[in-house]
């Protein structure tokens, strides 16, 4: 056997594989305590993998029956348009139901401005100082003598202070076989309120004519497309706005124009929408199958292989599956719906949860207040009274924390066992060791003397 060296002994005296024996003697004295503990760590780090499983597909579970009770998932509204290639519109949870006459009159429109011609992008135009202004922004650029129609174009879009217009250079006809270049000046936003003019501080002394920098004011612009507001009309009540998205008209609805159509009326209407509901329906059965399929692995019994699941008779796990088969089968509050399988929802024999969408958009379509009541009422609603159980499972110190803490103390204690047995063997070893060495030792001691005696005979015969 390896000494604490970890050199080989062997006897001198006796011939006998001393740290063989040693090591086979340590084995034998370490191995059943070993087996212990290897089986306990076993069964614990088990335990906590699937005590870890079934709080995961608990809260799975809490997950979806807190979607149940989303307000939003039972204000959601779905809206429909007659006409959507002039009009579409959406509508926020809680928007009041209804159907609303809609006539688009006008579209609104940017403001677009374009220069008098130059010959090409490099063209100089002369120098000072232009000035944006909308009727709520202004922002000014300074032109060099030697700027060219670029160099204005991009001063005025790197300018910081610009949020109003855009500058462009178009390159068109001019009219007599050849080409021209024109500074455009393009609006950010739609509406009147957004309409930029175009002033000149111009350094040839005449801020209007028709030279210098002066040609790049408003005067001296020719508008390519007015700014104009939206124009509606909901119901025969006139609206204006200045973007083609308009919000608020309708409390909870954004309007989209797309095509002005005078004398076309467009129906839009604001129902309620069961999509969401019944996708919450859905996760939960799903989330519910997960939980009991994840229960019956953890806890069934395999007569086949003669084993049983990780947590077989586990009190968490039989508690949380009692509590919520009982709650699930039972009636809930005294409402026009007061349980599940008005709903469409069933459990079969082996835990297994399906839902019926027809019966549950019915019973929608029927008494949706029934069905938000059955399903989130505070107090006695389906998804509270799920809430209420799983809760102090999941909670920060719960029941699952607690049992992961306990497992956890009880892996720490078996790491202690084993390095408490290491050296206890260890002693044990070296007692050995001490104990095979004198022996071996009286072993050569005995074997000299009577090669000793041996010589003296033959000596005293001779």
């Amino acid at each position: 056997m390896a000494s604490s060296s970890g050199l080989s002994i062997s006897g001198v005296g006796s011939g006998l594989d001393i740290q063989g024996i040693v090591s086979q003697l340590v084995r034998a004295e370490s191995a059943p305590r070993l087996n212990l503990l290897d089986n306990r760590e076993a069964s614990y780090e088990a335990s906590l993998s699937g005590l870890s499983k079934l709080k995961s597909a608990a809260s799975d579970l809490s997950s979806a029956a807190f979607d149940l009770r989303n307000l939003d998932t039972f204000r959601t509204r779905a809206v429909s348009s007659s006409n959507e290639d002039i009009l579409t519109a959406t509508a926020s949870p809680g928007t009041a139901l209804g159907k609303y006459q809609i006539e688009v009159g006008q579209l609104a429109t940017a403001q677009k401005q374009a220069s008098s011609g130059f010959a090409d992008s490099t063209s100089t135009v002369g120098s000072g100082q232009l000035t944006f202004d909308t009727s709520s922004s202004s922002f000014s650029v300074a032109v060099a003598a030697g700027d060219s129609l670029a160099d204005i174009r991009d001063k005025i879009n790197g300018s910081t202070a610009n949020d109003s217009v855009r500058a462009s250079i178009l390159n068109v006809d001019d009219g007599a076989g050849g080409t021209e270049a024109r500074l455009v000046f393009s609006a950010r936003e739609t509406g009147t309120a957004n309409a930029v003019t175009v002033t000149a501080t111009d350094d040839d002394g005449n801020n209007t004519d028709a030279a210098g920098l002066s040609r790049l004011a408003s005067g001296n612009l020719t508008e390519l497309t007015a700014a104009q507001d939206a124009q509606l009309t909901v119901d025969g009540l006139s609206v204006t706005s200045s973007t083609n998205q308009v919000d608020g008209v309708i409390e909870g609805m954004t309007l989209d124009l797309n095509q002005a159509e005078p004398g076309t009326k467009v129906e839009v209407a604001v129902e309620g929408d069961n999509g969401p509901v019944l996708e919450a329906l859905n996760s939960f059965v799903e989330k519910y199958n997960a939980w009991n399929s994840t229960y019956q692995n953890l806890t069934s019994y395999d007569a086949e292989a003669e084993q049983g699941g990780v947590l077989q008779g586990d009190s968490t796990a039989n508690g949380i599956n009692r509590g919520l088969r009982s709650l699930l089968g039972d009636n809930f509050g005294t409402g026009a719906i007061q349980n599940l399988s008005e709903m469409g929802i069933q459990i079969d024999s082996e835990g297994k949860m399906t839902l019926d969408e027809s019966i549950a958009e019915n019973a929608l379509n029927n008494d949706s207040q029934a069905v938000k009541d059955f399903l989130t009422d505070p107090a006695d609603g389906v998804s509270r009274q799920v809430d209420d159980l799983l809760e102090p499972y999941l909670s920060f110190d719960g029941i699952f924390a607690n049992r992961a803490d306990s497992l956890n103390r009880s892996l720490d204690r078996i790491e202690d066992q084993r390095a408490t047995l290491d050296r206890r063997m260890e002693s044990y070893q070296e007692s050995l060791t001490k104990q095979f060495t004198a022996m071996d030792s009286i072993v050569q001691s005995m074997q000299s003397s009577a090669s000793y005696l041996s010589r003296i005979g033959v000596n005293s015969g001779s």
